[in-house]
């Protein structure tokens, strides 16, 4: 989708700014059309349909007949203003990339659900689910060290934490303020287009690595259905923008799991070198394999063992019945972030 953007500025400079940056940056996604007046933009639009159109807030013209025709934002020069008028305001002097994330969340935010936002018609997406068996197994280190090596290779990753207790936090960082609550709002409610949301919210690492900032609170994800997750993962597969996305999430023998089952290339049990959690692995994979013969779950050829922090990897004694694929030794992370650590380790080119 090419995104058809009216700026209505009487800063000759800017809009030529802000237009030259999109045309060359952003000429696949966005049509920029500038305008220094309201008078303007009436007598030179033609008869083109407009998206988004942005509005200098010393503009002081009444602009509620275009409001409800098309999104609609102000340009200010002041950050502290959310909103005017009852519409949003975008500070005017944010990095371009940003200001393009914003047109993005103004339009979501107005499209009633009917625009979708897709980067290639292709979609050969690989979804693979990371989830502990038992509590402080390493599934989430495991899981953002095998994205990052992904992404540092060039590879589109996504990282989508679906843990009610999110801790992601400690080991990602990115540049924005959107929570992943907008985007389960933006599914909930049918009246926002979801890809559009993801695209406007997702966040960068410094590997590359696309990642969503967690929820303001954790109640948030309670709110979050089976069928939610399935419309969140056929939207990111459908936009064909991520080769692989990379799941965090909690335990779940029941639905949730029949759920990642339907869309996972690979789900990684990862489990620790402890007698509780060699005997939960144990337990799980018995009961897995009693519920794939009843027909209740295909899982069993998904399935990648992990047993991780490993104190000596020269005496292991794990039953044979295990089909562990690999053993990760215990790594301390008091000196270096422990997924940077991870994220050389051998064992993740097994997964591919």
């Amino acid at each position: 989708m090419k995104i058809r953007l009216a700026l209505i500025d009487t800063d000759e400079d800017y809009r030529r700014r802000l237009s030259d940056f999109y045309i060359k940056n952003y000429q696949d996604r966005i049509e920029i059309l500038t305008f220094s007046s309201l008078d303007s933009f009436e007598n030179n639009r033609g008869n083109k349909s407009i998206d988004v159109m942005l509005v200098s807030e010393n503009i002081e013209d009444d602009l509620s007949s275009y409001s409800e025709k098309m999104s609609m934002a102000y340009l200010s020069d002041r950050d502290l203003i959310e909103r005017k008028n009852n519409i949003k305001t975008i500070n005017k002097f944010k990095k371009p990339e940003k200001i393009y994330k914003e047109i993005l969340n103004v339009l979501a935010d107005g499209t009633n659900g009917d625009i979708a936002y897709k980067f290639n018609d292709g979609n050969n997406t690989l979804v693979e689910v990371f989830m502990p068996v038992n509590g402080g197994a390493g599934a989430t280190s495991l899981a953002i060290a095998y994205a990052k090596r992904l992404a540092r290779r060039g590879v589109p990753t996504l990282y989508l934490n679906f843990e009610i207790l999110n801790s992601s936090d400690i080991f990602l960082n990115g540049d924005g303020n959107i929570g992943f609550d907008e985007i389960i709002y933006a599914i909930k409610s049918k009246k926002q287009s979801v890809s559009l949301k993801i695209e406007s919210s997702v966040l960068k690492t410094s590997e590359g690595l696309n990642f969503f900032n967690k929820s303001r609170t954790a109640l948030d994800m309670l709110e979050l259905s089976d069928e939610d997750i399935s419309v969140l993962i056929k939207e990111i597969k459908g936009m064909g923008k991520y080769r692989h996305i990379i799941i965090d999430c909690n335990f779940d023998l029941g639905s949730r799991l029949n759920t990642f089952s339907k869309f996972a290339y690979k789900i990684v049990f990862v489990f620790d070198d402890t007698k509780q959690g060699i005997k939960k692995m144990s337990e799980l994979n018995e009961a897995l394999h009693i519920m794939e013969n009843n027909g209740a779950i295909d899982i069993t050829n998904k399935m990648t063992l992990i047993c991780n922090k490993v104190k000596d990897l020269n005496n292991i004694s794990i039953s044979k019945e295990l089909s562990v694929r690999d053993f990760v030794k215990h790594y301390s992370a008091d000196s270096k972030d422990l997924t940077e650590i991870l994220s050389q380790v051998s064992f993740l080119e097994n997964l591919r």
